[in-house]
């Protein structure tokens, strides 16, 4: 059991991450690779990445060089692959990471090779050798590429429709009642946040806040980091609704049928996060005609929905802010003849 104290500072400086942290995917991403858990609802995107990782080759440098650092069946792997700067995207965390002081590489290694065993390569990269940090960047920027990437813009839309919902519980209640939201995973009976851990362990805040962190690849239990002492985070499963496709190209030119007025509307309106109710008074049709056009939407790829409560909260995924940013240029520069 994992427990996590706070203060009412504490309190006051939580916050849910905007988007999907690219390195804590690529270390749960391993975990679905390899691991049992998650087995049925990963195996098709298991076995596409799998393909596309032997493909370009990547399988050996999966085993070779990420596998022995997220080692399949434990319950630790180095908080050193997943620092802070993941948020700002893959290549700066990618370089936070190959930035880490050799002293804490050396802890954090230490401590692996008393769980499960730190593999040859990785010693030279307490040692400040160059090939090491290569192989490390290589690995993890490859795998990204092959095995998450081709994703990424489902995964936020997810994210995204995460964040809507949660975001309302906060309106509506406050960070107690954000908190509370996350049953039955996560209980929350202030000030103490509890959760199943393979550790019993209890961690103060004292201050420091924590960052909600949304998760595609996350199952099961939320995922703290290994170190107390660090600035916070606790990684957590969002929904999902539905395995990962592979992405939908989008067309050259914007559909009719589906950039009419009123579900190009619609479309603008979920940016922000609106229920089906907030769509049909916004714009003056039934609420059953709301849903028609937001089944034409979520199947086109362009918005999520997600229940919360007695409402389906509807957002934009990447692909429908893309499409309605291309339509914006369309109509400031018009094609010549």
């Amino acid at each position: 059991m994992l427990r996590i104290h706070f203060t009412d500072e504490d309190l006051a400086r939580t916050c849910i991450a905007p988007t999907a942290d690219p390195l804590w995917e690529i270390a749960l991403s391993m975990f679905r690779l390899a691991g049992r858990n998650g087995r049925g609802s990963f195996a098709a995107w298991r076995g596409r990445a799998r393909h596309d990782l032997a493909r370009r080759d990547g399988l050996g440098m999966v085993r070779r060089v990420l596998s022995p650092l997220f080692p399949a069946g434990s319950s630790y792997f180095p908080d050193f692959l997943t620092p802070p700067d993941g948020a700002h995207g893959l290549g700066a965390g990618v370089d936070a990471v190959l930035s880490t002081p050799r002293a804490l590489l050396r802890r954090e290694l230490d401590k692996l090779a008393t769980r499960t065993g730190t593999p040859s390569w990785a010693w030279g990269l307490a040692d400040g050798r160059v090939d090491a940090f290569h192989h490390l960047r290589d690995a993890m920027c490859g795998y990204f590429d092959a095995a998450v990437a081709p994703y990424w813009s489902e995964i936020q839309g997810m994210v995204d429709a995460d964040r809507a919902r949660r975001g309302r519980a906060f309106l509506d209640g406050g960070v107690g009642h954000l908190l509370a939201g996350f049953r039955p995973v996560i209980r929350w009976r202030p000030p103490v946040l509890s959760m199943d851990h393979p550790v019993d362990r209890d961690v103060r805040l004292d201050g420091r806040g924590l960052v909600l962190i949304p998760s595609y690849f996350c199952w099961g239990a939320p995922v703290p980091l290994a170190d107390p002492d660090l600035p916070q985070v606790l990684v957590y499963p969002i929904e999902r609704d539905h395995p990962l496709a592979m992405p939908k190209e989008p067309s050259g030119r914007p559909d009719a049928r589906l950039l009419g007025p009123t579900r190009a509307a619609i479309l603008r309106a979920a940016v922000d996060g609106a229920t089906t109710g907030e769509l049909a008074r916004r714009h003056g049709i039934s609420p059953s005609g709301v849903s028609q056009h937001t089944q034409v939407l979520r199947e086109a790829g362009l918005i999520v929905s997600r229940r919360s409560g007695g409402h389906v909260i509807h957002t934009v995924t990447p692909l429908g802010v893309a499409l309605l940013t291309s339509c914006r240029s369309m109509r400031r520069e018009p094609f010549a003849d």
